[in-house]
């Protein structure tokens, strides 16, 4: 799967999303959905670019085909935004779980702060049970 950046000084100038620096390690999953229909692939990468900073932040594309992808122009998770500062620089690097028996999503993902590298984590449970 390809998500493309801008490579232009001008759109680096104008940046107006998270990604078009740099976007790197996608992991690609299907998602059947909660209808017969509904299914979809979704794209977890991370994107850098001068809005976001310069930091690494947990982003996420759709396609039907594999081959038309739409990313979400918001982060799926700021860099940041763990409250003890573990992700203070960058999240980056996801790893998906899915449990059965507790119907859970664990997202494990690379995090640096000021002390260092680490592994951050992030769960979620499917909203339509």
């Amino acid at each position: 799967p390809v998500v493309s950046v801008k490579k232009t000084y001008e759109c680096a100038k104008n940046d107006v999303s998270y990604d078009s620096q740099f976007a790197s390690d996608a992991k690609v999953f299907w998602d059947p959905g909660e209808n017969e229909n509904d299914g979809h692939w979704v794209m977890f990468f991370f994107g850098i670019s001068a809005r976001a900073h310069w930091m690494a932040h947990i982003m996420i594309a759709f396609s039907k085909d594999l081959i038309h992808w739409v990313t979400d122009p918001i982060p799926l998770y700021f860099a940041g935004g763990n409250p003890n500062g573990l992700d203070k620089q960058h999240a980056h690097k996801i790893s998906l779980v899915w449990n059965s028996q507790n119907d859970t999503w664990y997202l494990f993902y690379c995090a640096v702060g000021d002390a260092g590298r680490g592994i951050g984590l992030i769960t979620s449970q499917p909203l339509w049970k």
